[in-house]
């Protein structure tokens, strides 16, 4: 539906990134992750809340939105122009995510976060992979981590980064032009494996410690990876910068 994350001149100084996710009132993660990421590297976010969540120490629930609300809030947006990046967070199912595949523009690189779940495994999402892979393009990209890469190649967790490496080739395969497989769950020293059709690049990272409470890192990673990829970066230099992105947010929380 969309297409591939193509290396073009950086034209474009304060992006304007749409990020469809759900809202987490904490700010941890979510919407609210995603927009503190975007002005924080200056860029302007724009916001679609795809779900109302509540996310506390011992309470959780979910209320998704209405596919025709995902429709109108699109629509609202795109009359005050055009965005430069889409970045897709947590779709409580395949309604929201086609709802909003069929509104966006996608003549943009959309960045797509495979979320199904919380990082305590509560379910956010009911969407398949085939679901996912609707998505894919030669302009979309897609960051999942070590988990949600084995959930969509339908095989074990890697163990290693060329393992990581092996099955975000495959889901290149599947059509996406970018994949950034996100290694911090790896045993050792984490990397992230940075795939397009041309080949794949592993990108190593300090492993920094963090308490129970922090969450959203994914989130961070690709609305981060969405400014960069909005502003013509190319997608090795792009995944290098969120990740540093990424890294920088850890060491200061």
């Amino acid at each position: 539906m969309s297409g591939a994350p193509q290396r073009r001149r950086a034209t474009v100084a304060r992006p304007r990134v749409l990020c469809a996710a759900g809202l987490d009132p904490s700010g941890r993660a979510g919407l609210l992750a995603d927009v503190e990421t975007v002005r924080a590297l200056d860029g302007v976010p724009l916001g679609v809340a795809t779900a109302l969540t509540a996310q506390g120490e011992g309470t959780f629930d979910l209320w998704p939105t209405p596919a025709r609300t995902l429709q109108s809030q699109v629509a609202a947006l795109l009359e005050l122009g055009r965005p430069h990046a889409v970045k897709f967070g947590m779709l409580p199912g395949p309604a929201a995510l086609y709802a909003l595949a069929n509104a966006l523009p996608d003549r943009v690189p959309w960045v797509v976060d495979p979320v199904v779940a919380t990082s305590r495994g509560q379910l956010l999402s009911r969407v398949r992979p085939d679901d996912v892979f609707a998505l894919a393009g030669a302009r979309s990209a897609l960051t999942p981590n070590v988990m949600e890469c084995a959930w969509l190649t339908g095989e074990s967790p890697a163990q290693s980064g060329a393992q990581l490496a092996a099955q975000a080739a495959m889901l290149v395969a599947r059509g996406f032009g970018l994949v950034v497989a996100k290694g911090g769950h790896l045993p050792g020293r984490p990397v992230d494996a940075v795939c397009t059709p041309r080949g794949v690049e592993l990108l190593p990272h300090p492993r920094l410690r963090r308490s129970g409470s922090v969450r959203g890192t994914g989130c961070r990673f690709a609305s981060a990876l969405a400014v960069a990829l909005a502003r013509g970066e190319s997608p090795v230099g792009a995944a290098r910068r969120a990740q540093q992105y990424v890294v920088g947010h850890l060491r200061g929380v």
